[in-house]
Order: C-alpha cells, then sequence, then structure tokens
C-alpha cells in the first residue's frame, strides 16, 4: 500500500472476489454502491452484500460492512457466519 495511489489500491480492493476487503475515502465518505442484495452459493454460503446489522440471538449487535458470509451447512465454528466447512463436509444444497 505504500507508495500506491488512492485509486489505485481502491481499484485493487474493488476486485477481492469474496468482498472481504473495503476502503473508505475519508473525503468523499463511502463510495460504493449502498444497495444490499443477497446470492445463495450452490453447496456453500449465503452471501449478504452491503452494510447490514446482524442481531445475534442473545441480543447482541453486530455491524457488518460490505460483505458478509452466513452459514448454511450447520458446521461453521463461528455461526451464524460462514468458516468454510461447507468444503470439509461436502456440504450440498
Amino acid at each position: 500500500m505504500h507508495g500506491s495511489s488512492s485509486v489505485r489500491i481502491s481499484q485493487q480492493v474493488d476486485k477481492c472476489p469474496s468482498g472481504a476487503l473495503t476502503w473508505y475515502n475519508n473525503e468523499k465518505g463511502k463510495t460504493e454502491n449502498e444497495a444490499i442484495s443477497a446470492e445463495v452459493f450452490p453447496n456453500g454460503p449465503l452471501l449478504i452484500k452491503g452494510d447490514i446489522l446482524v442481531k445475534h440471538s442473545d441480543g447482541s449487535e453486530e455491524k457488518k460492512a460490505k460483505s458478509t458470509a452466513f452459514c448454511r451447512c450447520e458446521g461453521s465454528a463461528s455461526k451464524p457466519f460462514c468458516d468454510g466447512s461447507h468444503k470439509k463436509i461436502d456440504f450440498k444444497g
């Protein structure tokens, strides 16, 4: 990141296939699309794209930004979030 332009860094982060990487423009604020979408990956997680607030069963709340993968296989050790266990247990669904 050192020595690179802000534009180049944001372009590279935008190429992240999982959406796990994010960026924020201090001068302009958030620049990506504010819309929220959901995508079910075959044999994998439910991926929510957009900023969301997750309300857990214990009453706690957690803000998630850009992309959040939720477990569908019931095998994740970090429920409700996906940890990739669907690959290990050969989840079909």
